[in-house]
């Protein structure tokens, strides 16, 4: 298969990620679903973070970053990546930084009757314009919040419900490596 092409910059070391899903699969057949978080910071380095909307079946009225699962469609796992925060906040990705990191978890999947075991892979981003626009049938509302909002589980007065442990330590991480970035 030919190298898919990226309308953003992305540097070398995430050149992994520019496969389809299926060759993540076929790379990492352990895992049967493949989605990603996109962590968006403002000037003030503040981080991005969006509700689930109180109508959604998966963890209504959740906080979480933007993200979702990789398409079939994607042209890899990078536009996969862009495709969501366009769909989910109207941002365009201009360039990927770097990955933050991963974790997994499975789930019974009801009507396959059977486990299906789930990656998340966690991409730090710039936009081209911060101008969220929420996709309302997916999230109600947003937040910037600081390392210490995230820390304390509250932002702007806003109680911050996680979706789960390890989504809250993910973007802790996001936090730490960019402080490690801007000290270098």
């Amino acid at each position: 298969m030919s190298p898919a092409r990226a309308s953003f910059e992305y540097p070398p070391a995430l050149q992994q990620y520019m496969i389809t899903e299926a060759e993540f699969f076929e790379q990492n057949p352990q895992y049967g679903k493949l989605c990603t978080g996109v962590v968006v910071f403002d000037d003030a380095g503040r981080m991005l973070l969006v509700q689930r909307a109180k109508e959604e079946k998966a963890f209504p009225n959740l906080w979480e970053i933007p993200g979702g699962k990789v398409d079939d469609t994607d042209e890899s796992i990078l536009h996969g990546v862009a495709r969501e925060l366009k769909e989910e906040a109207g941002l365009d990705v201009t360039r990927v930084i770097r990955k933050i990191g991963e974790f997994g978890w499975e789930e019974y999947h009801t009507i396959r009757k059977r486990q299906e075991v789930w990656r998340k892979l966690i991409f730090e981003v710039e936009v081209k314009e911060l101008n969220v626009v929420l996709d309302p049938e997916e999230h109600q509302h947003y937040v910037f919040a600081t390392e210490e909002d995230v820390l304390q589980d509250k932002a702007g007065g806003i109680q911050l419900t996680w979706i789960s442990p390890p989504n809250k330590a993910m973007n802790l991480e996001a936090f730490k490596s960019r402080r490690a970035t801007e000290e270098q």
